[in-house]
């Protein structure tokens, strides 16, 4: 199990080794953690999930979203973002099973600029 575990935090260096804190509480149901610019998120997922995940209150542009450990390209879908109001939109990204890893599935989300989190109310206030 120890050789396991080597493995994983090997594959998963980049998410885990030399990044800070990541969404505050709230924003995202599940561990986090941020390359040091804020640029780059690093979404931790448990093994076996089923249907989308969804990030709240990020208002960024998103570049890419990969499948640290083997690349997968993911695309996420940004629901409920209306044009005129400041509030963003929620962001679900699918993840297919034939990507996921047994333990932990760890997403990297590649931002526009540093993270932005929108932390007001809904509606038109």
């Amino acid at each position: 199990m120890l050789k396991e575990l080597g493995a994983w935090n090997k594959k998963h260096d980049k998410a885990i080794f030399g990044t800070i804190a990541g969404l505050p509480q709230g924003h995202f149901y599940g561990p986090s953690t941020m390359a040091k610019d804020s640029a780059t998120l690093y979404l931790f997922i448990a093994g076996n999930t089923t249907g989308p995940v969804m990030i709240k209150g990020l208002d960024n542009k998103i570049q890419r979203v990969t499948v640290v450990g083997n690349g997968a390209a993911l695309t996420p879908k940004i629901v409920g973002k209306i044009s005129w109001s400041p509030v963003p939109g929620l962001v679900y990204i699918d993840i297919p099973a034939n990507v996921q890893d047994k333990y932990m599935t760890v997403l990297e989300v590649k931002l526009d600029k540093p993270v932005k989190l929108y932390r007001g109310k809904g509606g038109l206030n």
